[in-house]
């Protein structure tokens, strides 16, 4: 039973200041927020694999097509990949290649992983500001793909301002946590191909 002798002796560690509270909770708020993108992804993963595997059987059997799952596919691809990618990216999970970074000191890998995460930010958030002007022209300029259905275009370009806006806070994230030592770098390259 903690007593207030016991908190002042030590016994309890002290609470974070207050702005990593609030840097835990946005965080936290963040890797939920992720984790609800990652489960649409997967859930429109699924969605996309039966509805082919549905074309396919109708075609098979009844000599009949569903009209557009090509189409709506090519999108949920698109929604998949931007939306899981800073999941992936807080999961490490990417594809790298690392033979060269990978036998450096652990000090210099870790400013070059720090570099890379830099540049990986200033890339996606500058994505995603452009995409954003893209999809606004798209809206105003009433533009829609010609295709079995007629999507408008804004629909097929939402998510890539949405995706990169989130790996580029995402790789903000990774650099602040190698850079405070909360994350290491790798020490060995992965075989994982």
């Amino acid at each position: 039973m903690a007593t207030a002798s016991n908190e002042r002796d030590g016994m309890t560690p002290p609470p974070p200041p207050p702005r990593r509270r609030i840097e835990s909770g946005l965080g936290r708020a963040f890797d939920m927020l992720l984790n609800a993108f990652a489960l649409v992804s997967g859930a429109l993963l699924v969605a996309m694999m039966l509805a082919t595997v549905l074309r396919v059987a109708l075609r098979t059997v009844f000599n009949y097509g569903i009209l557009g799952v090509d189409q709506v596919s090519g999108i949920f691809m698109v929604y998949c990949a931007f939306l899981g990618a800073a999941w992936v990216l807080r999961r490490d999970g990417h594809v790298t290649v690392d033979i060269l970074v990978a036998t450096l000191p652990p000090r210099v890998r870790r400013f070059f992983e720090i570099l890379a995460s830099v540049i990986g930010a200033v890339a996606c958030l500058t994505i995603a500001y452009f995409s954003v002007v893209a999809v606004q022209l798209s809206l105003q300029r009433g533009i829609v793909v010609a295709a079995e259905l007629e999507i408008p275009r804004a629909v097929n370009l939402l998510a890539i301002p949405v995706g990169c806006f989130l790996l580029g806070i995402e790789f903000i994230r990774r650099g602040l946590r190698l850079y405070r030592g909360e994350l290491g770098p790798r020490d060995a390259p992965r075989m994982e191909a």
